[in-house]
């Protein structure tokens, strides 16, 4: 009996082999091609969060909360809020992304083959690739395409330890997303500390520790500067932890970024922002340009900017609540929002540019 050969293989059901997968199908009307789904399982929970205007689409039948303002505290502890509009702030979660995958798309498409297999080793022909699986099964396809995670040039993590909580009576303004609160000082040589705000209702919200740093995740250190978070911003309220999550996201580039019959996706093959960690809509387009065979590269200044920031991060990051500050208070929010989702002009980020400290940059720049 002859072996099954895909048209093109994905290894991981992540975002950005859903997202690969999805749009594979959207691309194919007639359903000929055999696409083969390897699951490792993880159903871990995660928030997926971007900004769009209105005439983007990334799954926006699975979001389930927008925001068109923001907030963003300073260290100092001024707060500033800015309308974002014809942007908007999106949260789609693991959960409903999982559950219309899995529950509603695969089995409505009877040509995706989908198995819980770990990937071990892929073996690369000039017509067809091999992949052998941590429990001796091997499958063929003409394409692979490779979502394991892989090196990251630097040492910067972004560490994040969240709660979804529910208040026992309304306090929180759920028209506002906080972007950025570094109003905790909490900020060292070793880590730049913020909070970060989802509300979705009067009473219920994400409220998250995130941390750049060098160092490997600190629970304990974590977990207390929440609570402190919580005691400072929220004193004497009532609320009830409703689920947690946390996760880290490798601050720098892929080490790499191969193209051929076996490519990587997602944040192995650089479609997570650097310096920030931001990934969703970056994993959607390249899902896009795969599917209809054309690609797209981002200009190599937005690389440049992205290095600029690492190299502050990595030798004093104790500058970055004011590098922030100095960005969200000069800068309208629209503006900080396209330069960081590199959609921004060379004259635009000119004058964006000139707001920072320049001669902390300069001095980066030297080294």
């Amino acid at each position: 009996m002859a072996t099954l050969v895909y048209d093109i293989a994905i290894i991981g059901a992540g975002a950005s082999g859903l997202q690969l997968l999805y749009e594979l199908v959207q691309a194919d009307p007639s359903r000929k091609k055999k696409i083969l789904l390897l699951d490792s399982g993880d159903r871990s929970q995660k928030s997926w969060c971007f900004w769009e205007d209105h005439t983007s689409s990334s799954f926006p039948f699975l979001v389930e909360k927008s925001w068109k303002n923001m907030t963003y505290r300073t260290s100092q502890g001024k707060t500033i809020q800015s309308e974002i509009g014809p942007l908007s702030y999106n949260y789609i979660s693991s959960e409903g992304f999982f559950n219309f995958f899995f529950e509603q798309f695969i089995p409505g498409e009877s040509n995706i083959t989908h198995l819980l297999q770990r990937a071990k080793h892929i073996q690369e022909g000039e017509d067809l690739q091999t992949i052998l699986c941590e429990d001796g099964t091997h499958y063929q396809a003409k394409k692979i395409a490779d979502s394991r995670p892989t090196p990251t040039k630097g040492s910067i993590f972004q560490h994040f330890s969240g709660k979804f909580i529910e208040f026992d009576e309304p306090i929180v303004d759920d028209s506002f997303v906080t972007l950025m609160d570094f109003s905790l000082d909490f900020s060292t040589k070793e880590m730049a500390v913020f909070h970060y705000i989802l509300p979705f209702s009067s009473t219920k919200a994400l409220i998250e520790t995130t941390v750049f740093t060098a160092a490997s995740y600190d629970k304990e250190t974590y977990e207390g500067i929440w609570q402190k978070y919580l005691a400072s911003h929220f004193p004497q309220k009532s609320f009830n932890i409703i689920s947690e999550e946390k996760g880290t996201i490798p601050m720098g580039f892929s080490s790499e970024e191969k193209e051929g019959k076996v490519f990587k996706i997602g944040a192995a093959s650089g479609n997570m922002k650097p310096s920030t960690g931001y990934a969703f809509t970056r994993m959607h387009q390249d899902a896009i340009y795969r599917a209809q065979g054309t690609r797209k590269k981002t200009p190599k200044r937005f690389r440049f900017y992205d290095k600029m920031l690492l190299k502050i991060m990595q030798n004093e990051m104790h500058k970055i609540p004011g590098v922030m500050d100095r960005l969200f208070t000069r800068v309208p929010k629209k503006d900080i929002l396209r330069f960081l989702d590199d959609k921004t002009t060379l004259a635009q980020e000119v004058k964006l540019l000139a707001q920072l400290d320049i001669p902390l940059f300069i001095k980066h720049l030297i080294r």
